[in-house]
């Protein structure tokens, strides 16, 4: 029995030694699934800058701010529809011939506003214009963010791939160099060969230095933006090849006159004109105030005596004549066509940002397209000139010309899809969308 009871439990301890690896390999790899591998986790993404800088941002967290004032304002509003309720009470010490009587009073009193000729509701009506202002406000900050944190991205984005690119120019370079040195040493170049590869090699050098200084006011631009220490090292993780075909110009530019913050801010300015200009109106209408009452009277000598005293009334008074109103309601008129100029010209402003954004993406995009061309053409001439190089038809110059004309192009396209990016990005603010992908035709 022992026996057996011994094989069993070596059995189970065989079967168990047999999984363990399994098993070991399984926990590494769901550890591994947590744990940034060369720090590519910890990527800042354009969705991560976005919302850590609507987040902390000083312009969107004060139009917050602002907005919870307006909604505050307007629940106050509500004041003049809801009766008014007055708790009163006196106590005085009365000297009149030799006597000294002591008279106490409390009251209590509600009124209720029956008619003004239409100042609450004008002025209703205006609280709400003014939250829905502020709320436009803060979208027009929140855009604002967006606009700058994208362009700060995508430049980054940029002249990291230049500054990689200036890194391989300069090593490049320097090999060019050392060949020249070499061949020049066998007798087989020329003095001026090696003097052209060395200043090719100071030119990468100082393109290569000039931009990472680029890359670094970058850096600070965007962490900056997104609440960040200026000297943070994070790296970012995107892409420059945004595809896509642009919606047509004329769809764009009639949305500038629904989505645009400063087009609506200026509807809601005419909207509140007009509310206000409603206002001036009541002064030339009568008024009318019902209110009730109740007053408990006490006191030694003759105010002992004095019975309670409840009281209803209805009050009615209408101003005959007051200068100031008629000015008044002149000048609500001036500020309603003026709120509505400005409208005008907020749409005029608005159709030719849009339409000049447009113009600046199409030839941003013409440019992205041309630089691959480009860059075609420079590759192969570089192919041509490396393989004659090699079988002894060409020589360093040759080479040289060929290889800092492939890095310019290079450069040239990076630098056409960074424009490419920035330019979509002005075009989304321009018009007033919240997202890029909002500006192509859908698939």
């Amino acid at each position: 029995m022992k026996k057996l009871c011994a094989q069993s439990h070596d059995r189970r301890k065989s079967l168990f030694l047999r999984k363990l690896p399994g098993f070991l390999a399984a926990l590494w790899m769901t550890a591994a699934g947590f744990w940034p591998l060369n720090g590519v986790a910890w990527a800042l993404t354009l969705e991560d800058a976005l919302r850590d800088a609507l987040a902390t941002h000083p312009e969107v967290k004060a139009a917050e701010q602002d907005l919870q004032a307006r909604r505050a304002l307007e629940r106050s509003s509500l004041s003049p529809y809801a009766p008014s309720v007055d708790l009163l009470g006196s106590l005085d010490y009365i000297s009149k011939g030799g006597l000294e009587d002591r008279r106490d009073q409390a009251s209590l009193g509600a009124e209720y506003l029956l008619f003004d000729g239409g100042a609450r509701f004008s002025e209703r009506s205006a609280a709400t214009m003014q939250r829905a202002q502020a709320e436009e406000a803060l979208r027009a900050a929140r855009l604002n963010v967006v606009r700058d944190v994208s362009e700060a991205f995508f430049l980054v984005l940029a002249r990291s791939r230049i500054v990689a690119e200036r890194t391989l120019q300069v090593e490049d370079a320097r090999k060019d160099l050392e060949i020249a040195q070499g061949r020049y040493r066998l007798g087989v170049a020329m003095k001026s060969d090696v003097l052209q590869a060395s200043v090719r090699y100071e030119e990468s050098l100082y393109e290569k230095n000039s931009a990472e200084g680029e890359l670094s006011t970058a850096r600070a631009t965007l962490w900056s933006l997104v609440g960040r220490p200026l000297e943070e090292r994070e790296e970012i993780e995107g892409t420059l090849e945004y595809g896509g075909v642009l919606q047509d110009r004329e769809v764009l530019l009639r949305m500038t006159e629904t989505q645009r913050p400063e087009v609506r801010l200026a509807q809601w300015a005419v909207a509140l004109a007009a509310a206000q200009e409603r206002k001036t109106l009541s002064p030339f209408l009568p008024r009318l105030t019902a209110d009730a009452g109740y007053t408990s009277y006490g006191g030694t000598g003759a105010y002992a005596k004095l019975n309670d005293e409840k009281r209803v009334g209805l009050t009615a008074s209408w101003n005959l004549f007051r200068l100031s109103k008629y000015y008044d309601r002149k000048a609500a008129s001036a500020q309603l066509r003026a709120a509505q100029d400005r409208l005008s010209e907020a749409q005029r402003l608005g159709r030719l940002e849009c339409h000049s954004r447009y113009d600046r993406a199409l030839t941003a995009r013409r440019n992205v397209d041309l630089a691959r061309s480009v860059l075609v053409q420079a590759e192969h001439n570089y192919r041509q000139a490396l393989g004659e190089y090699r079988v002894g038809k060409g020589d360093v110059l040759s080479l040289v010309r060929a290889e800092s004309a492939l890095g310019a192009a290079r450069v040239r396209l990076q630098e056409a899809l960074g424009n490419w990016n920035v330019s979509l990005v002005n075009l989304q603010r321009a018009v007033g969308l919240e997202r890029l992908d909002e500006l192509m035709n859908a698939e």
